[in-house]
Formats: C-alpha cells, sequence, structure tokens
C-alpha cells in the first residue's frame, strides 16, 4: 500500500494527531513571545509573579478537569446523540471541581504556605486567579471534547486565537499609563482564554443536525442543557482516567522541584529549559496517542491498525530529531546563553535519548484506555512515578543534572521494557 493510501485510510489520526501537534507549536511559540515581550513591558517580579499564577493555572486546572476530558474522547465518537448535553456537563463540573481546589489552594497560601501566594495580591488577585483556574479546566475539557469530535482542526484554531488573542491584549495594555504587575498579566490570559472558546461555540452552533433523541430534542442544536444523569452514570470512568492522568502527569510535572530542592533555583532554570525541549519531541507520540485513543476505543481491529501508523509515524518523525538534539544538545542549549549550555547541554543530550522509552509509554497507556484496561494502567504507573521521583532526587544529589538524566534514562528504559510488550500484543493481534 503506497504512502497516500495510507494517509488517505488513517487520515482521522493522522489529520488529527498533525492539528493537535501543530496547536503545540504554535502555543508555544507564541508564548515565548508573550513571555518575551512581559518581560520587557513589566517588573521581574511582576513577570515572576505571573509565572507562578499561571504555574498554578496549569496544574490546578489539570487536577480539576478531573479526568473528564480523557473520558468525552472516550465516550463521543461512539455517541449518536447527546453529545452537546454531556459535554455540557462535563464543562460546567471541571469548573466547580476546579473552583474548589482553586479556593482549597488559596485558602492555603493564605493560613499555612505564605510562598503560595504569588500572583494573588490583593482580592482582584485572589479573584483574577481563582477565575483562571476554572478557565483552565474548562479548556482542557473543551479541547478534548474536539479531539473526541475528531475536531482537531477546531482545537488548533482556539489555541490560536487564545494565543494570539492574548498577546494582543499584552501590548494594548502595555500602552496604557499604568505600572504593570503580576495581576495585570494574568488577567490577560484569562481574557484571551475566555475569548477563545468563542471559536469552538461558533464551529459546535454550526454543527446542527436533524437527529432527534428520545426526548424529542434536536441534538445538533448545542443548547446549553447539561445531562447530569449521563454524566453520573460515567463517574466511575471519569475517576479511573483522572487517576490515571495525575499518576502520569504529576511525577513529571515535579521534577523541577526536586531539583530544586536537591540543587539550586539556576540549576532549575536550565532543567527546566532543557525538560521543554524533550516534552517538545514527546508531543509527536503524546498527541499520537491522543488521537488513537478517540479514534480506536472499544474497537480492536481498528485498534491494531491505528497502533501500527502511529508507532511508526512517531519513529519516522521523532527518531531523527531526537538523535539531531542528542547529538547537539550543547549546541541547542546555548540558544538561551551559554551558562544554560554549561549547565545542562550534556543532561540535554542524555534526556534526547528517553524519546525512543516516550513512545512506548504514550502508545501503552493509549492501547489501555482504548481497551478499558485505565485501571491497571494506573495501578502500574503508581510506582513507575514513585520510581521516577527517586530516581531524579538520586541522580540530582550524587550527579548534578547530568546524573540526573542518566538515572531518569535507566527508569524509562526500564518502564519502556516492562510497557513494549502491550503495544506489541496490540500490533500482532489477529
Amino acid at each position: 500500500m503506497s504512502v497516500r493510501a495510507v494517509a488517505r485510510r488513517h487520515r482521522d489520526l493522522l489529520g488529527n494527531s498533525g492539528a493537535l501537534m501543530a496547536t503545540t507549536a504554535v502555543t508555544a511559540a507564541l508564548g515565548f513571545v508573550f513571555w518575551g515581550v512581559a518581560a520587557r513591558v513589566a517588573p521581574p517580579a511582576a513577570v515572576g509573579a505571573a509565572a507562578a499564577a499561571v504555574a498554578a493555572m496549569g496544574l490546578l486546572g489539570t487536577v480539576g478537569a478531573f479526568g473528564l476530558g480523557t473520558l468525552l474522547i472516550a465516550r463521543l465518537p461512539a455517541m449518536a446523540t447527546g453529545r452537546a448535553d454531556l459535554i455540557c456537563a462535563a464543562l460546567l463540573a471541571a469548573g466547580t471541581v476546579a473552583t474548589a481546589g482553586g479556593t482549597g489552594y488559596l485558602l492555603l497560601g493564605r493560613y499555612a504556605l505564605p510562598g503560595l501566594r504569588a500572583g494573588t495580591a490583593g482580592p482582584a488577585g485572589t479573584a483574577v486567579l481563582l477565575a483562571g483556574i476554572a478557565v483552565t479546566a474548562v479548556a482542557l475539557v473543551l479541547d478534548d471534547a474536539l479531539v473526541g469530535l475528531l475536531a482537531g482542526p477546531v482545537q488548533l484554531a482556539r489555541n490560536t486565537a487564545f494565543a494570539a488573542g492574548k498577546l494582543a491584549l499584552l501590548g494594548l495594555l502595555a500602552l496604557l499609563p499604568v505600572r504593570l504587575g503580576g495581576t495585570h498579566l494574568v488577567s490577560v490570559w484569562v481574557a484571551a482564554a475566555l475569548a477563545s472558546a468563542a471559536v469552538p461555540a461558533w464551529w459546535l452552533r454550526r454543527r446542527q443536525r436533524s437527529t432527534v433523541d428520545s426526548d424529542g430534542r434536536v441534538d445538533g442544536a448545542w443548547r446549553p442543557r447539561p445531562d447530569w444523569r449521563a454524566l453520573g452514570r460515567l463517574r466511575r470512568t471519569a475517576l479511573e482516567h483522572n487517576l490515571l492522568n495525575l499518576s502520569l502527569f504529576l511525577p513529571r510535572q515535579a521534577l523541577p522541584l526536586v531539583v530544586t530542592a536537591v540543587l539550586s533555583t539556576a540549576a532549575t532554570a536550565a532543567f527546566y529549559t532543557a525538560w521543554m525541549v524533550v516534552a517538545l519531541l514527546a508531543m509527536i507520540p503524546g498527541h499520537l496517542a491522543t488521537t488513537l485513543f478517540a479514534v480506536a476505543a472499544g474497537d480492536a481491529a481498528a485498534l491494531r491498525a491505528k497502533v501500527r501508523v502511529a508507532l511508526l509515524v512517531a519513529l519516522g518523525l521523532g527518531v531523527p530529531a531526537s538523535a539531531l538534539v542528542a547529538a547537539n544538545g550543547t549546541l541547542v542549549m546555548s540558544v538561551f546563553g551559554t551558562g544554560y549550555a554549561a549547565a545542562a547541554g550534556t543532561a540535554l543530550s542524555v534526556l534526547a535519548l528517553t524519546y525512543l522509552p516516550t513512545v512506548i509509554r504514550h502508545l501503552s497507556v493509549a492501547v489501555a484506555r482504548a481497551q478499558g484496561r485505565a485501571r491497571a494502567a494506573t495501578a502500574l504507573a503508581l510506582p513507575l512515578g514513585a520510581a521516577e521521583l527517586a530516581a531524579a532526587l538520586l541522580g540530582a544529589r550524587y550527579g548534578g543534572l547530568t546524573g540526573l538524566a542518566w538515572c531518569l534514562l535507566a527508569v524509562f528504559t526500564a518502564e519502556a521494557l516492562l510497557l513494549a510488550p502491550r503495544v506489541l500484543a496490540a500490533v500482532r493481534a489477529p
């Protein structure tokens, strides 16, 4: 079969995962410009406070999403009616859970851990941060809903509007005769996220269908009528997906904190930069795995064919790129400064070698989700996440950033050997 025929046959997988990769590339590029402009128009303290607030929004928003986005990816492709109502319920639930979690975070910062108060100066800053946490959770679930609807290009449009919108708003704010603070920068972020929701809202409104459900309602009307009963029936599945998401997400998100605790904030800056380069490589199998789950959930025959294509694409695109980074780690880090190159050039070269284990990890999780085995995947991911943190701690303590990188490579490779049979079984399934 020719490459063109394969691309045509699997355009659902390749088209939507390609749109997700483009989303990551666009948001990363415009995000870099945003923070560069912010550094020029606002004091360093304001930029630092805003960065801390945005980090809190990302973390608490992910927790607040509560696996509902992943649930929608699994359920929406198989639903003939009621999708609008389920999406609406999931968005409202995510916003509510995230608001509750954000309130707890703010109370913790007020009464127990004053270091968490960054970005929450005064009542206005607190309100903006709380709104940002809720909006982030809703946006994450909405983006996943678009994946479940195989509308990757719409997700790309929303995120492009968000990234460009916050940059435009920052430019307008810089023209005003005010001294910019962290709350101003976070407000721009939140306002752009809210405005970007108009893109999928417009698309969903146009996606009207003539199908009438059992209650006589037109399913394609996309009116805000949350189906709490349907969401309630899926709460256990949502919880399973949430636990798996957190077990995969939190250990690697905590790696910069390990570096800070063991080494220094300067080392953290260098490691974080190197880790972001590795994360850009990891988006290839990550987005392929997300789309694979959407198009093959519960369909063994489709899963077999799609896993093969996803594996080939991930290896074909990512292995040459990761090899290039591995061979030129110091050169890549020198783009960010000579200090970064000296501190983490070798570490980046080693971390780039984790690409192949990362491919196996992402595809293994996608296969487990598609086969309805999220609980078993979580049971395995929890000890593996603990092993990653332990390896990072030991490596950083006894070998600095380079030692940390080698220890992570060893653990990631062991994980891949453990998880590879699941991927190979899916590929070879009759």
